[in-house]
């Protein structure tokens, strides 16, 4: 595998860890492969005195229940929550231990609560025991529970790096949503393409190609993605320019934005030979007129980071005399680094912040009557932004300005520029 493939491949990890970034700030459906849908355990925060208090009290009115309804597993359950939630895993062992040896037949609150106690402490293998001993029904609420136990190991898993077997508690999960039609098996697929795209990233940098391109399939058989497209695209193009090409035509029907045009014009490039020395010429002049409409998209569409260059004039941020609000002031202009003139351009800023990114601007530029032209600056823009102390922004340590641009409104836009916000 030649340079060009190895440099291709890792850009495509950085950009779909940008789309993750992009979609976990808007909420929206799958494409945040190596997402941040993956549940991290709630560190253990200890109570304060009035927490504790109230605890106690509970625990204490729930014993005494226990004692005088001693059939009454549901008691016991709860208490075992309670001592959860005052870290007395032991005791709240205990509890659902006797919980499970009261509970009738059918009843399975008890055993989820402790096997999820086990998963917390990392004995997965107890927890599964545990779980198993719960027969299947066509009983809902069961069902979502075990899947929701799976999601919950795979997403530990996930933690330790552990993909090949986090993976496997996901199809799990997967298979008991999809069976009673829950909209959780979303969530368990947006799992099971992070975990093969893990994979594939690691046999890739064992140089392991056809287990990276095995694992990449199988996620398809799941959900079709861009991302998996273009990456399989990138692994075929030295090993069979005919599958690479037929990946690369689905990317750039559902996201050209992803492609790097040199490798597609590549693996057009060897078709075209390919065919002419089949004698093939029909074929042959497919391609070479795909190659000319794919040179004029990128042409009209495609940019680079080096395209276009945002020259900040003023950005300065300002208190209200409370303090209980910031207002952003920014004034920049666009320079045309290219070799094209800009007769589109799509911009929007946003604001990075905690994982997050929320959008502040956004407008579309220039037309074919007045093109911002190669090699040239533009006028001067400016715009505003203001968030309060009930914002989550303005509590967050680091802020960052970032500008993204594209030439098509329905292409990715890429990061263009990357401004540390200076707060007082």
């Amino acid at each position: 595998m030649n340079k060009t493939t190895v440099l291709e491949y890792l850009r495509t990890v950085l950009i779909s860890l940008f789309i993750a970034l992009v979609l976990a700030s808007v909420a929206t459906a799958f494409s945040k492969i190596i997402a941040e849908h993956h549940v991290k355990m709630l560190p253990e925060i200890a109570n304060t005195p009035k927490d504790d208090e109230i605890l106690k009290a509970l625990v204490q009115k729930f014993s005494d229940l226990s004692v005088k309804n001693p059939a009454d597993y549901v008691l016991n359950v709860k208490l075992g929550n309670l001592y959860e939630l005052m870290f007395d895993e032991k005791k709240a062992e205990e509890q659902y231990k006797i919980a499970i040896s009261k509970s009738p037949y059918g009843v399975y609150s008890p055993y989820f609560g402790l096997a999820n106690l086990y998963l917390k402490q990392r004995k997965y293998k107890e927890a599964l025991f545990i779980v198993k001993k719960l027969k299947n029904t066509d009983h809902k609420p069961l069902l979502i529970a075990k899947g929701d136990f799976y999601m919950n190991l795979g997403d530990l898993l996930w933690q330790e790096n552990n993909y090949s077997e986090s993976v496997k508690q996901y199809k799990v999960a997967y298979f008991y949503y999809k069976k009673v039609d829950s909209e959780k098996k979303d969530s368990a697929i947006i799992g099971i393409l992070d975990c093969y795209n893990k994979i594939a990233d690691e046999d890739f940098k064992k140089h392991k190609i056809d287990d990276a391109i095995e694992s990449l399939e199988t996620a398809l058989l799941y959900k079709e993605t861009p991302i998996i497209y273009y990456k399989l695209a990138v692994l075929y193009k030295d090993v069979n320019p005919i599958i690479a090409n037929s990946y690369m035509e689905k990317t750039y029907k559902m996201d050209p934005g992803l492609i790097n045009f040199n490798i597609y014009e590549e693996i057009l490039i060897k078709l075209i030979r390919y065919y002419y020395l089949q004698s093939q010429d029909i074929k042959t002049e497919l391609y070479h007129n795909k190659l000319k409409a794919v040179r004029n998209f990128e042409k009209r569409y495609y940019i680079t980071a080096d395209d276009v260059k945002i020259n900040i004039k003023k950005l300065e941020v300002r208190n209200n005399l409370l303090h209980t609000k910031q207002t952003i002031r920014v004034k920049f202009n666009i320079e045309n680094a290219s070799k094209s003139d800009f007769n589109t351009l799509f911009l929007t800023a946003g604001l990075k912040y905690n994982h997050n990114l929320k959008e502040i601007y956004s407008a579309k530029l220039y037309s074919k009557k007045k093109p911002l032209k190669s090699r040239t600056a533009s006028e001067e823009y400016s715009f505003k932004y203001t968030y309060s102390d009930k914002d989550e922004i303005f509590s967050a340590k680091d802020i960052e300005l970032e500008f993204y641009a594209s030439k098509k409104d329905n292409m990715r836009k890429i990061p263009v520029k990357s401004i540390k916000i200076e707060r007082y």
